[in-house]
């Protein structure tokens, strides 16, 4: 069953503990059979089917080691999560620990070998997994102590990314390519990778990251951050003369972000007969409810909201009901749409009344805490749906040029998936949507290298400008 194209977009990080969640509660914990391995795998892959494991765990920051057996101790990692059959019908992501690496995680005299060693694994692996980022080393915080110049870093990629390039068909098919540009030096470099090198050819799916790492600063920049490099791609895509694509973002998970993506997605459709599916990735899907006790909630006036889930709020009113009653209305209508058996409201409470643990903290019913992670995995669904809706429904005012009839439902929209509230920041990123959309109508690469220049170029290491001495 290929349910990749049906399914949510979402890419989960972090899926060993995922999979290690789910294993035990079914294995050790699941005594009233809540879910089978089988019911579990028919919700994945019609919600989010997409999980994303790291080539880079394992490593440490302290000792700056890798052992001799990385290799095949992330092979085994990689075949217990592919052997648990609530898997089976998933996609596997393998991120290639590059970021890790560039920040210091081994020595820079052993990325080279770093490399190969990754490489080797892609061969090896290729029917373990469905797609794998192409192995980039990105400089951050901290880089001019890990590198010498910014000549380095361009000949380390190099020698990452001609690697990638000369992998056999069968496993460079699985290969995503990723493209950088947050800072001038990055921008400079990564187009001529893709441009002038053309190390962007034989790829069907490429992406870009540093999102996150401009979170801060892109409420100054006049377009959705990761269009610049959408455009580009898109820009070389349409050189080949292809008409489908895909395209991920490390990082852009929130629900506004799913959002943009799904207009994107329908935008450039409609002005170049392109077809692209944008993915997105995050390692704090779960973070919510395990740290601030709450899960995202579709209230019946249209506003998604946090529902406040500590212990000492449960019987305050939500959509005219209690937090403790709706909690299970809300989950039991999930477990009847895909097929679980209903949770019992008295005698599965939302709090586990026996602590657990050596701290003997009160935490979540195992089952009930099972079916918060399923309702987020729901959710994210749910919101691309009506995403897909609303694009539909608001597009053509863009289309007659109607842009302050566009601008506001965006913004009515946007207010909506933020709690009924419209931030400072959240205005200014759906003011910005029309300029986004003139960038990927117009393909300027040069008016993408005015915006690198002119707002990310504080994050260029001044010290690192010159050739420096190559380490490897």
């Amino acid at each position: 069953m290929d349910n990749e194209n049906t399914s949510g977009q979402y890419v989960v990080a972090g899926v060993d503990t995922f999979v290690d969640l789910i294993s035990k509660y079914i294995d050790k914990h699941d005594k009233s059979c809540h879910f089978t391995e089988e019911s579990y795998a028919s919700f994945l892959s019609q919600t989010i089917s997409k999980y994303l494991f790291s080539y880079g765990t394992g490593l440490s920051y302290k000792t700056k080691k890798i052992s001799k057996n990385h290799r095949q101790k992330i092979a085994k990692s990689v075949h217990k999560i592919r052997e648990r059959p609530f898997m089976k019908d998933t996609h596997l992501y393998m991120d290639s620990g590059g970021f890790q690496v560039s920040m210091g995680a081994i020595e820079t005299e052993n990325m080279p070998n770093f490399i190969t060693e990754y490489h080797q694994f892609l061969k090896d692996e290729k029917d373990n997994y469905k797609w794998g980022f192409c192995l980039d080393l990105p400089p951050g915080p901290g880089s001019e102590d890990i590198f010498d110049s910014y000549d380095q870093i361009e000949s380390l990629n190099r020698l990452s990314y001609e690697t990638s390039f000369n992998l056999p068909k069968d496993v460079k098919d699985k290969v995503i390519y990723i493209h950088h540009f947050r800072t001038p030096s990055l921008y400079k470099t990564w187009s001529k990778f893709l441009f002038e090198e053309n190390l962007g050819e034989g790829y069907d799916y490429y992406g870009t990251g540093g999102i996150v790492a401009n979170l801060s600063s892109d409420i100054t920049i006049p377009v959705i951050i990761y269009t610049i490099p959408l455009s580009s791609i898109l820009r070389y895509i349409k050189s080949q003369n292809r008409t489908s694509f895909k395209f991920h973002i490390l990082g852009g998970a929130n629900f506004a972000d799913v959002f943009y993506h799904k207009l994107f997605t329908h935008h450039i459709k409609k002005a170049h007969n392109v077809d692209v599916e944008i993915t997105y990735d995050s390692s704090a899907i779960f973070k919510g409810l395990a740290i601030g006790r709450y899960i995202p909630v579709l209230q019946e006036n249209g506003n998604l909201v946090k529902m406040d889930l500590r212990s000492n709020n449960l019987h305050l009113q939500f959509d005219g009901d209690s937090i403790n009653n709706k909690v299970y209305t809300i989950l039991n209508q999930m477990a009847n749409k895909y097929g679980f058996k209903e949770l019992n409201q008295e005698t599965e409470p939302i709090y586990d009344p026996v602590p657990r643990g050596k701290s003997g903290a009160i935490t979540f019913d195992r089952g009930v805490h099972m079916y918060l992670m399923a309702h987020i995995l729901n959710t994210y669904r749910q919101m691309e749906i009506l995403s897909d809706t609303v694009v539909e429904n608001i597009y053509p005012m863009y289309q007659t040029g109607e842009i302050e009839l566009f601008d506001q439902a965006c913004i009515d929209f946007t207010r909506k998936l933020n709690q009924g509230k419209c931030t400072r920041k959240q205005k200014a990123k759906t003011y910005s949507l029309y300029k986004s959309l003139k960038l990927l109508e117009d393909l300027d690469e040069d008016y993408n290298e005015y915006l690198v220049n002119k707002f990310m170029q504080s994050g260029d290491i001044s010290s690192m400008n010159g050739a420096g001495t190559i380490k490897f």
